[in-house]
């Protein structure tokens, strides 16, 4: 049968229209695919910011190591591990029979230099009478008095050894010197002590137990926010899942260096009634800086959106002037997770500056695959960036996360946020400045700017973004997340 002419020009035509609706729609269509908005409406709530640090737990004042100031086999023991005790209660009895000994001895010598004593005081009384009346020389005069002090000098130098003995006797018998619990038990019975240069150590008792302290080991970036009497919460392994709390009683001067980190030692006063906490347990400590109730907040996610050229209305002029310590937007970030924006900031880097950042981490030995830096890494990688030119001085200020300026007065920092007008993903963002407080690493407070209720951009993904373009995510395809 032959095919009519017109069939194969009808083909044609239906074979493009096909083509051009396959381009528009996949291709076309495609590219001018609106931008994907992640979202996050703003409320009220609480904003904490905390410095942390890990401390070691130990008794009030400290644990009272009893030890031995002489030598000799235990005999006895009247305390254990956990035992409490009071002041002047007996520990140890250490065997007496050498020390008898010795004192038995040096009664023996007392005796006999008292006998002495006594002969030579009569001769020396006899020569003198002898020597008023001319029957003895000046010489045997001299010669008995001489003796008579001597015999008294040996007097009083076996008197001396007899008290001496009557001490080491004593001394047989160990006592409690305070009030507490015994913690630490280092000797048994028949275990023979030898007290020489060293004192050995016997027992170790903690005074009472409900109450408590940490030492910190707080960073010298986050010093400058400590402040005695702030609260303080803290964790130890033993009880992940229980937050145990204190306050700040001392932030001492005295610097500690470890491997090139300064920190400080921060005393924190802990009330452990319960007699959970143990001396020795690692604490987890994080001190309350500032608190700020009710206020305005913003996830922090929205603080790092990198909003594509084109896509957000520029920011409206507020003509607002910063307040003490502020910058401008871009300027300043502040460090998060307890102190700013450094998130942020890595995410702006040069090349270069992400070049010498490899380099300061490979030094330090931070490997990420392994965990995040721990706070003494963090401030040798800080320094370094300071002598190496990544970041200056007053950038690692506010990195360090200071809560007010000089008078107290709060420290505010200018960034920029992206608000959907109406809470409507297909509007067009506006760029809008705002002023960040203070931040507990996934919320930040907000002292202007922004409304309760407004919905703010946390993330943008476009669409076949150019190839120019890195993607977030290496396997992503040719999607952008900003």
């Amino acid at each position: 049968m032959a095919v009519p002419r017109f069939v194969l020009p009808v083909v044609l035509l239906l074979a493009a229209a096909g083509g051009g609706y396959y381009y528009y729609t996949v291709r076309v269509a495609r590219n001018e695919a609106p931008p994907e908005y992640t979202t996050a409406t703003i409320a009220k709530g609480d904003v904490t910011q905390a410095v942390t640090a890990t401390g070691q737990l130990d008794a009030v004042g400290g644990a009272v190591e009893v030890g031995s100031q002489i030598s000799g086999q235990i005999i006895k023991l009247y305390a254990d591990f956990n035992t409490p005790v009071k002041a002047g209660q007996k520990l140890v009895e250490i065997d007496p029979a050498t020390y008898q000994q010795k004192l038995r001895q040096a009664e023996a010598n007392l005796a006999s230099a008292k006998a002495s004593y006594t002969l030579t005081e009569l001769t020396a009384n006899r020569t003198k009478e002898l020597f008023e009346k001319s029957l003895v020389t000046q010489a045997d005069n001299d010669t008995a008095q001489a003796q008579l002090e001597q015999s008294r000098a040996q007097l009083l130098i076996n008197q001396a050894a007899v008290d001496n003995a009557k001490v080491d006797l004593s001394r047989c018998t160990i006592f409690s010197p305070i009030d507490g619990v015994v913690i630490s038990r280092q000797t048994d019975v028949g275990k023979t002590v030898a007290s020489s240069l060293n004192v050995p150590v016997l027992f170790t008792i903690a005074p009472d137990l409900a109450k408590m302290q940490i030492t910190a080991a707080v960073a010298e970036a986050d010093i400058g926010s400590v402040n005695e009497n702030q609260p303080v919460n803290f964790t130890v392994d033993a009880f992940p899942n229980r937050t145990f709390r204190g306050s700040v009683t001392q932030v001492r001067n005295a610097p500690k260096n470890t491997s090139n980190v300064i920190t400080y030692d921060t005393i924190i006063s802990v009330d452990n009634h319960d007699l959970k906490l143990r001396p020795g347990m690692t604490a987890n400590v994080s001190i309350i800086v500032a608190r700020r109730e009710g206020a305005i907040r913003v996830p922090n996610a929205a603080l790092r959106v990198r909003m594509p050229e084109g896509l957000a209305s520029a920011p409206a002029a507020t003509g607002e002037k910063a307040t003490a310590g502020t910058a401008p937007a871009g300027e300043t970030r502040r460090r998060e997770g307890g102190g700013g924006g450094r998130a942020a900031f890595f995410a702006n880097m040069t090349p270069e500056q992400k070049e010498k950042m490899r380099a300061i981490n490979a030094e330090v030995g931070v490997d990420f695959r392994q965990g995040p830096p721990s706070p003494e890494q963090r401030e040798q990688i800080r320094k370094l960036m300071i002598e190496r030119g990544v970041i200056t001085a007053e950038q690692a200020a506010e990195m360090a996360g200071r809560t007010s300026g000089a008078n107290g007065e709060p420290v505010y920092t200018n960034r920029t946020v992206y608000r959907l007008p109406g809470g409507n993903k297909a509007a067009r963002p506006e760029a809008v400045p705002v002023k960040v407080g203070i931040t507990d690493g996934l919320v930040s407070e907000i002292a202007a700017g922004l409304n309760e209720g407004d919905v703010v951009v946390t993330s943008v993904t476009v669409p076949n973004a150019k190839p120019g373009a890195p993607a977030a995510n290496p396997f992503g395809g040719q999607q952008r997340r900003f």
